[in-house]
C-alpha cells in the first residue's frame, strides 16, 4: 500500500507540473496574442497605399530575457518615436523589418522597466529587462523572518549595500553615520580598529556604569545570530571591526518596541539586523573584485604655539604674579605692590624677582642656553600620512537545489599616529541547499584574523595592563614644551624611547558559524531548528626593555581572553493568505543561549636580558629588599545562560488594516531566584488610509499613506554574571593559610537585582507622493527606562560593605524623527535623489532611589540632575571679569574683612569672576552648576546621489546640534602654573596666541583674564563655564565619484569595470574652538585633547564584475 501511495503521489506531481507548464504556455500565448492584436492594424495604416519606397527593407532580430537569463514572451517592441513594432515569441525571440538600417528600439513589458536599445540591421540584439518592483512590495528583513514592506508597522530603517560601497572602513558602524533618522553614530576616536564608536538609537539610555557596556549600544544581529560586540580589555579592538563591511547585503535598524521587543532582554537600546550576501537558486555565476588604496592625512590636531611665543607668554605670567598679606590697619588683605613690600613680607611681587633672591627658570630665561631658540612641534614627528589597502573578492552561483556565496577580504591600515595600525583577513561562506521541495538548510561560516598596533604606552611597567576604549595619544605630546630640543638630540630621543622601544603584539581570531534546517510540513506551516556559535579569541603580548624601568628591569606580560556564545533556537511558523483578503503570519519559538568568558594572564619582571621577551620560570618572584612583587599569574572564568520563549501574531486585512502582537519571556542566570524571569510584550496597529474609498480625491498626488501606532516592553540585563548573588574574593593568607573573604567594596548580595525595563510608545506616518517620487516618514516616540543598574553607596557602617549594586534610577527619552526621500529628477540617462533626515531628542533623568542628584563614577566633572539630561557638565559659573577691586565680594571671616579667594590669593581687577553660588565666601566644588549636556539635542544627515549615464556622485553630510563640550585642554594650556620644579612650568600652549586676547584695562571683553600665574583662583581652570561650548557641527562625511564603463565595453572585455574616488571627513563647519567636536567622549563631553584624532581620507578604487 505504501508503494502504491508513493506512485500516486509521484504521478500527481508530474500531472501538477504538466498543468503548470501548460498554464504558463497559455499565459504567454495569451499575452502574445493580445500584443499582436494591438499592433496588427499598425502596419496596414503605416504602409497603406501604392508607394513601394515605404516597404521596410532592413531586417532586425534579437531576443529579450530577464535578469536571470530566462526568455520573456510578449514583450512589445517599437521603433522609437513611431508605432512600427512587433512582440517577442514564446522563446523571447523577435524578428521584423524596418524602414531604417539603424536607430533605437523601445522595449516594454508589464512588470518590467522600459528599455531603449540601439540597433544596426543585420546584428542580433540581446536585451535584458529589469523587473519593476514597487518599493512597497519589497521584502524587508525583520526579526526572525521577512515581511512585505506594505505590512510593516514597526519603526524600521534600511541601509542597503550599494549605499555604503566604495568607502573603505574597518567598522560597519562608521558607514551608517548620518543615514538613519534617530540613530546617532559618533567616532570618538580615529584609532584604527579600536573602540570609541558610539551608536545610539533614540537617545542615551545608560548610566555607563559597567566597562563592558559603556554607552547605549544596541544589539547587533548577523544573519539571525546575536553578535558579540564589545571593546576588548586585552587588545583594545572593537569586535565589530572583525566583520568585513563588503560582506554585508543590507542593514535593518529596529527602533521601536514593536519591531525589536521579540528580542526581549537585549532590545532596550534597539536592534541592528545585518544580512550578509548570499547566492540564489538558478542564479548565473557572479564574480567581483574590489581593490582600493586610501591615504589618511590632515589629522585634526590642536593648534600649537611654538618657541618664542610660548616663552613670552610664560614669562609674562611669572612677572605678573603677586601674593596678598593681611593689613592690620585696614583689617583686610592687600596685594604686595612693590619690591620693598615683597622683601619685608616674604611674599611675591614678581615671581622671577623672588623677594630679592631671584628665581631660576633657565629653560625660558637664559638666551645662551641651548633650548632658547627651539620651536619643536612634537606632533610633526609623531604623526604621518596613513595608508589603507582594502581588497575583497565575492563569488556566488546558484543551481536548481544549491546556491552559495563565498567572500575573501583583506584590510590593512597604518594609522596617522606612528606605531598604530590595524589589519584584517577574513573568509566568509553562505551555503543554501534545497534537496527537496519542502526541505531547506543553510550553513554560514565567518572566520577572521585581526591584528592591531596601538599607542597607549603610558601604563606602569608592572602588574596587568588593560586596554582603553578611547585610545589616547602619547602623553608626552601634551606635556613636551616647544622650547625643548627636537629630533636628532639626546633629550628628544630619551623622551620618545618609551614610545618606540615598547614591543606589543595584539591579535584576535573570530569564528562565527551557524546551521539551520527547516521543513514545510504543509503549505505555510514550517518548523526550523538552528545552532550557532560565536567565538572571539584575544591575545596580547607586551615587552618593555630594562632602560625604561626605574629598577632597570625588563617587563613582559601575556594575556589571553576567550569569549564564546552558543545558541540554539527552534521555531515554528505559519504564513497563509485567505480569499486574497486575510493574511496571517504566526511565529512561536524557544531559545537557549550560553555565554562564557575565560581569562588567562601572567606578567614578570627582571629577565636576565632584553633578548628574553617572555616571562621565564627561573628567577625570583619577589624582591625582598624593596618589597616588590616580580611575577604574577591569574585565571578567571565566567558563565551565564539565557533562555527565552517567544511568539508573534501578525494579521492584516487587504494589507489595509494591520495588527501585530509579540511576546517574549526571558530567564537569566544572572538574577536572583525570584526575579529571574521577565516578560516583554508588544502591540502594534497600522492603517493604510490611502486605500480607503474616501481618499479617492487624493489619487494622482498621494500614492500611499499609512498610520502606525505601537507600544511595547523590552529589557536589558547587566554583563557581570554574579553581582546579584554576592561576591567573594581570594585574600591574603592568615597564619600561612589561604583565605576567602567577602568583596566589601562591590560584593554585597542583592537577590532583588533584576532587569532594566523599558516601556516605549511610537506613533508613525509613512507617505508616498507624486508617483512614489517623494517619500516621507514621520515618527514620535516616548521611552521610559526603569530600574537602571548603578553602584549605590550604602549609609552607615553596620554591614561592613561600602557599596551595593542596585536598580536605582529611571531615564526617559522622547523625540521626533523625520525622513524625506525625494527623486528630484528621473530621465533616461539622468537620475537625482535627495534624502534628508533629522531626529530631535529630549533626554531626562526622571528619578533616583534616594531622590538626589549624583556625580558620575568615571568623571567628577559630570553631574546627573533629576529633571535634566544625563551626564551634565558640572562647572564653576563665570560672569566675565572684575573691572574694579570694589566689585570683588567680601566676607568677614574670623573678624577679618576677607575678599573672595583662598590662602594668599584673592580676586582683584582683571581676574575671572567665579560666582560664589552658595555665598559661603569661598570658591569650592559646592559652587559648581549644570552647564549643559554632552548629549546632542538633534542629529541627522543629508544624502544626495546623482547618476548620469555611467557616472555617479554620492554625497553625505552628517550633522549634530546642541551638544555641549567642556574644552578642558586648551584653557588649561594657556594658563601658567608652578610644578614641583622650575622645568615643570614649561608646557605647550594648544592655541594660536596671536588669535586670543588677555584682559589689560577696564572695559575689556577678552578671551582670557589677565595673564598671571595660576595659583588657585581658577582663572585658567578647566572646569569653568567659560570653557563649556555649544559644539554644533556639520561635516562632509563622504563624497564618492565613480564611473562604470558601458555595457558595450563589458561585452568586448567580458567583464565590467568601475573606478571610483572617495573622500571622507573632508571638512567640518562648527563653532567649536577645539580640534574636532566629534572626537570627544559622548559620555562625559570632556575634551582633554588626548583622544586619537580623526583624519581626512582619500581613497582610489577599482571594481571588476564578471
Amino acid at each position: 500500500m505504501k508503494k502504491k501511495s508513493k506512485k500516486k503521489t509521484t504521478a500527481g506531481k508530474l500531472l501538477s507540473k504538466s498543468k503548470q507548464r501548460k498554464g504558463r504556455q497559455v499565459h504567454y500565448l495569451f499575452v502574445t496574442v493580445i500584443a499582436l492584436l494591438l499592433l496588427i492594424d499598425l502596419p496596414f495604416f503605416m504602409f497603406a497605399g501604392n508607394v513601394r519606397d515605404s516597404i521596410p527593407d532592413y531586417p532586425v532580430k534579437g531576443k529579450v530575457i530577464d535578469e536571470k537569463g530566462e526568455p520573456l514572451p510578449g514583450v512589445t517592441i517599437l521603433l522609437d518615436s513611431t508605432r512600427i513594432g512587433t512582440v517577442t515569441g514564446i522563446d523571447g525571440a523577435f524578428s521584423f523589418r524596418l524602414p531604417k538600417a539603424k536607430g533605437t528600439l523601445v522595449f516594454s513589458f508589464i512588470g518590467y522597466e522600459n528599455a531603449k536599445k540601439n540597433f544596426v540591421s543585420g546584428q542580433t540584439l540581446i536585451v535584458t529587462l529589469k523587473e519593476k518592483i514597487s518599493k512597497l512590495d519589497e521584502v524587508t528583513v525583520i526579526a526572525y523572518g521577512t515581511q512585505n514592506k506594505r505590512e510593516v508597522i514597526g519603526a524600521m530603517s534600511t541601509v542597503k549595500a550599494n549605499e555604503i560601497k566604495d568607502i573603505p572602513s574597518p567598522s560597519l558602524a562608521n558607514l551608517l553615520q548620518g543615514r538613519v533618522a534617530g540613530m546617532n553614530v559618533t567616532n570618538m576616536t580615529g584609532a584604527p580598529g579600536g573602540g570609541g564608536i558610539s551608536v545610539t538609537i533614540r537617545g542615551f539610555n545608560s548610566l555607563s556604569i559597567e566597562n563592558t557596556r559603556r554607552g547605549s549600544e544596541p544589539l547587533w544581529v548577523v544573519d539571525g545570530v546575536p553578535l558579540l560586540s564589545f571593546t576588548s580589555p586585552v587588545t583594545g579592538s572593537n569586535t565589530l571591526a572583525d566583520i568585513d563591511p563588503s560582506s554585508v547585503e543590507s542593514v535593518q535598524v529596529l527602533k521601536d518596541a514593536a519591531s525589536a521587543s521579540i528580542y526581549g532582554s537585549r532590545a532596550a537600546n534597539g536592534v541592528i539586523l545585518i544580512t550578509t550576501k548570499k547566492g540564489y537558486l538558478n542564479q548565473s555565476a557572479k564574480f567581483s573584485v574590489n581593490v582600493s588604496q586610501t591615504y589618511s592625512f590632515n589629522a585634526k590636531l590642536p593648534e600649537l604655539t611654538g618657541g618664542k611665543a610660548e616663552r613670552k607668554l610664560r614669562l609674562a605670567a611669572l612677572d605678573n604674579f603677586a601674593q596678598a598679606y593681611y593689613d592690620y590697619e585696614t583689617n583686610t588683605y592687600k596685594y604686595v605692590d612693590n619690591y620693598y613690600e615683597s622683601y619685608n613680607e616674604g611674599l611675591h611681587y614678581n615671581y622671577l624677582w623672588n623677594q630679592g633672591y631671584g628665581a631660576a627658570v633657565p629653560i625660558y630665561q637664559d638666551s645662551l642656553n641651548p633650548f632658547y631658540n627651539n620651536s619643536t612641534n612634537l606632533f610633526k614627528y609623531y604623526f604621518r600620512t596613513g595608508k589603507v589597502t582594502d581588497a575583497n573578492i565575492q563569488l556566488s552561483k546558484g543551481y536548481a537545489t544549491f546556491s552559495y556565496n563565498i567572500g575573501l577580504g583583506y584590510y590593512t591600515e597604518k594609522g596617522v599616529l606612528k606605531n598604530t595600525g590595524f589589519n584584517r583577513v577574513n573568509l566568509m561562506g553562505n551555503f543554501n541547499l534545497r534537496p527537496f521541495d519542502r526541505l531547506e538548510t543553510n550553513f554560514r561560516i565567518y572566520i577572521a584574523r585581526t591584528g592591531r598596533d596601538r599607542s597607549s604606552y603610558d601604563m606602569l611597567v608592572s602588574g596587568f595592563t588593560s586596554a582603553m576604549e578611547l585610545e589616547q595619544i602619547p602623553s608626552q605630546l601634551l606635556n613636551y614644551s616647544t622650547v625643548l630640543p627636537g629630533p636628532n638630540t639626546r633629550t628628544f630621543q630619551e623622551t620618545i624611547e618609551r614610545y618606540n622601544e615598547v614591543k606589543e603584539k595584539n591579535e584576535a581570531y573570530r569564528l562565527r558559524g551557524s546551521f539551520d534546517l527547516s521543513y514545510e510540513i504543509v503549505k505555510g506551516l514550517t518548523i526550523k531548528s538552528s545552532v550557532a556559535a560565536d567565538v572571539s579569541l584575544q591575545y596580547q603580548n607586551l615587552f618593555m626593555p630594562a632602560n625604561l624601568d626605574e629598577y632597570s628591569e625588563t617587563y613582559s606580560s601575556g594575556q589571553h581572553q576567550r569569549t564564546q556564545m552558543l545558541l540554539n533556537e527552534n521555531l515554528i511558523t505559519y504564513k497563509r493568505g485567505f480569499n486574497d483578503k486575510h493574511n496571517i503570519d504566526l511565529l512561536a519559538g524557544l531559545s537557549y543561549q550560553m555565554d562564557q568568558k575565560d581569562d588567562i594572564g601572567g606578567w614578570g619582571k627582571a629577565a636576565p636580558s632584553d633578548l628574553i621577551q617572555y616571562v621565564p620560570w627561573a628567577g625570583n618572584a619577589y624582591d625582598t629588599e624593596n618589597k616588590r612583587q616580580l611575577k604574577d599569574y591569574m585565571t578567571s572564568m565566567e558563565r551565564s545562560t539565557l533562555m527565552g520563549i517567544f511568539g508573534r501574531v501578525n494579521y492584516n486585512y487587504l494589507q489595509k488594516y494591520l495588527f501585530s502582537f509579540t511576546f517574549r519571556r526571558d530567564g537569566s542566570s544572572k538574577f536572583g531566584k525570584n526575579v529571574r524571569w521577565g516578560n516583554f510584550p508588544s502591540l502594534a496597529l497600522g492603517w493604510t488610509i490611502s486605500d480607503e474609498k474616501f481618499m479617492d480625491w487624493s489619487r494622482g498626488t498621494l500614492d500611499y499613506c499609512k498610520f502606525r501606532a505601537s507600544w511595547g516592553k523590552s529589557g536589558r540585563q547587566f554583563d557581570q554574571p554574579y553581582i546579584a548573588l554576592g561576591l567573594l574574593e581570594a585574600n591574603n593568607p592568615f597564619l600561612g593559610y589561604p583565605t576567602v573573604t567577602p568583596d566589601f567594596g562591590l560584593g554585597l548580595i542583592n537577590q532583588g537585582l533584576t532587569w532594566e525595563k523599558t516601556d516605549q510608545y511610537d506613533l508613525g506616518l509613512d507617505m508616498d507622493l507624486f508617483n512614489h517620487r517623494l517619500a516621507i516618514t514621520l515618527d514620535y516616540y516616548y521611552r521610559y527606562t526603569n530600574k537602571l543598574l548603578y553602584l549605590v553607596v550604602l549609609q552607615g557602617n553596620y554591614s561592613g560593605y561600602i557599596q551595593q549594586w542596585q536598580n536605582a534610577y529611571c531615564i526617559s527619552n522622547q523625540g521626533v524623527e523625520l525622513n524625506i526621500k525625494w527623486n528630484v529628477l528621473h530621465r533616461e540617462n539622468l537620475n537625482w535623489n535627495l534624502e534628508f533626515n533629522i531626529a530631535r531628542n529630549w533626554n531626562r533623568l526622571e528619578k533616583s532611589q534616594d531622590k538626589r542628584d549624583f556625580t558620575n563614577y568615571s568623571s567628577p566633572d559630570n553631574l546627573n540632575i533629576i529633571g535634566k539630561p544625563l551626564n551634565g557638565i558640572y562647572a564653576y559659573q563665570t560672569a566675565g571679569y572684575y573691572q574694579d577691586d570694589k566689585d570683588v565680594p567680601h566676607n568677614f571671616i574670623a573678624g577679618k574683612d576677607t575678599p573672595l579667594g583662598t590662602g594668599t590669593q584673592f580676586y582683584r581687577t582683571g581676574d575671572r569672576i567665579i560666582v560664589d553660588n552658595n555665598g559661603d565666601g569661598q570658591i569650592d566644588f559646592k559652587d559648581r552648576v549644570f552647564c549643559g549636556s554632552p548629549l546632542p539635542i538633534a542629529s541627522g544627515g543629508v544624502i544626495t546621489t546623482l547618476n548620469y549615464k555611467g557616472f555617479d556622485v554620492n554625497i553625505l553630510f552628517n550633522y549634530v546640534l546642541g551638544r555641549h563640550i567642556l574644552n578642558k585642554g586648551i584653557g588649561a594650556s594657556v594658563g601658567t602654573s608652578l610644578g614641583m620644579s622650575a622645568e615643570e612650568i614649561a608646557k605647550p600652549v594648544f592655541t594660536d596666541i596671536k588669535n586670543i586676547s588677555f584682559w589689560q584695562k577696564k572695559g575689556d571683553n577678552t578671551d582670557y583674564p589677565v595673564n598671571r600665574l595660576e595659583a588657585g583662583l581658577n582663572n585658567f581652570g578647566t572646569a569653568i563655564a567659560a570653557n563649556v561650548q555649544n559644539a554644533s557641527y556639520m561635516k562632509l562625511k563622504t563624497l564618492t565619484i565613480g564611473y562604470t564603463l558601458p555595457e558595450s565595453v563589458k561585452k568586448f572585455m567580458r567583464f565590467g569595470i568601475r573606478v571610483f574616488v572617495t573622500g571622507e571627513n573632508l571638512f567640518t563647519i562648527t563653532n567649536y574652538k577645539g580640534a574636532d567636536p566629534e572626537s570627544v567622549d559622548t559620555v562625559t563631553g570632556i575634551d582633554g585633547l588626548g583622544n586619537y584624532p580623526l583624519s581626512t581620507r582619500l581613497a582610489f578604487g577599482l571594481t571588476l564584475n564578471l
